[in-house]
């Protein structure tokens, strides 16, 4: 299945909305997503749960890291607080979505990386900072 990028940067910032001590089913997230089918919310789950940019709760199959309906996600992970203040911004994402030509086939990992090198020259510009000083983008 193609994964769908705005499926996976709103599940990023819908994740982030979850009060501390809750919790939000898989099934109840596509239900707040809903322009975007089960299917594309239960594969961006997924994918995002593997690369550790969420916390999923009650995982039914550890072999594969399959996510359910009924599984609970509990929140973002520091990598996931990283990811989404990369791609937060709305004039950042459609401009990538605009200039990146292989913005379609990239992964969605491929775009946090490349919005956070943009966000990471923006903060060198606001500092007056030598292009060759890297200021990365800590959350904390």
């Amino acid at each position: 299945m193609k994964t769908n990028k705005e499926c996976g940067r709103r599940i990023l910032q819908e994740v982030e909305k979850i009060e501390y001590g809750e919790t939000i089913s898989v099934s109840k997230l596509q239900e707040l997503m809903g322009e975007y089918t089960i299917e594309d919310v239960l594969s961006m789950v997924t994918l995002l749960n593997k690369e550790h940019y969420l916390v999923v709760l009650d995982k039914v199959s550890y072999d594969d890291n399959d996510v359910f309906r009924e599984n609970k996600i509990k929140g973002l992970t520091e990598k996931g607080y990283k990811a989404l203040d990369s791609i937060r911004d709305e004039t950042l994402w459609n401009s990538l979505k605009e200039k990146l030509p292989d913005f379609d086939i990239l992964s969605i990992y491929t775009i946090f990386e490349i919005a956070g090198k943009i966000k990471s020259v923006e903060q060198n510009k606001i500092f007056d900072l030598p292009a060759d000083l890297y200021l990365p983008n800590n959350r904390w």
